[in-house]
């Protein structure tokens, strides 16, 4: 629903924003929740925040907010339209500032408390291919048969929360076990979905001098990879 009056407007930037800068910044310092993915979680989550900071608002400084905004009783943002400056810094602060450094306290927090680290990949695919350079990648499909090819620059590979998925720039043929024969000719790439694939290897790039296609009994094929 999109706010259709100023008061709708105001009421939207002080239930909901906090709560939903608190959680932003949370998730990107954490990492992603899978409880939080659903639309209706996250926002019934950014309500629910925004409504405990509210809360501790109106605690500590409830007269000073409702004189800023009802200034002398002309209307319901009578104060605001007369002083929009510190209304505005009034809302960078509370709205922005104070769940953003609330969200980095609790990360700081925790991260102190944990022995172990905690890494925010979401997803075993994401670590897979995160900062991964230029290799080889072969995969066996749910239906026995293997796909193989470039993992190059101008490759592609999903990340969370997107569905896995993989393009190799170069396709390679394949033997039934899985071993490279070689580089498809003229190939403009191959695609793959990380639902269809059983099993998926990355290979390491040939060091100076050895085969650019690796093979299974260690036989050169005398391709030049991408």
């Amino acid at each position: 629903m999109v706010p259709g009056t100023v008061q709708q407007l105001a009421i939207l930037l002080i239930l909901v924003l906090p709560g939903v800068f608190y959680q932003a910044v949370r998730e990107h310092l954490r990492g992603a929740v899978a409880a939080e993915q659903e639309p209706q979680n996250r926002l019934v989550r950014a309500i629910a925040a925004g409504a405990l900071l509210d809360t501790v608002y109106a605690l500590a400084a409830g007269p000073w907010l409702v004189g800023l905004l009802s200034g002398d009783g002309a209307g319901p943002l009578a104060g605001v339209m007369r002083r929009p400056r510190q209304a505005g810094l009034a809302a960078l602060l509370l709205v922005v500032v104070v769940p953003a450094g609330i969200a980095w306290v609790e990360a700081a927090w925790g991260r102190r408390r944990r022995r172990a680290r905690y890494e925010p990949t979401p997803t075993a695919w994401d670590a897979l291919f995160r900062d991964r350079g230029p290799c080889f990648v072969r995969a066996r499909l749910k239906s026995g048969l293997w796909v193989g090819g470039w993992l190059g620059p101008q490759s592609a590979v999903s990340a969370f929360p997107q569905q896995g998925d993989l393009y190799l720039q170069s396709q390679y043929r394949m033997a039934p076990d899985g071993r490279f024969l070689g580089r498809v000719a003229d190939t403009g790439g191959v695609y793959l979905r990380a639902a269809d694939i059983d099993v998926l290897e990355v290979l390491l790039p040939p060091g100076p001098g050895q085969p650019q296609s690796p093979t299974d009994e260690g036989e050169a094929v005398h391709d030049t990879a991408p």
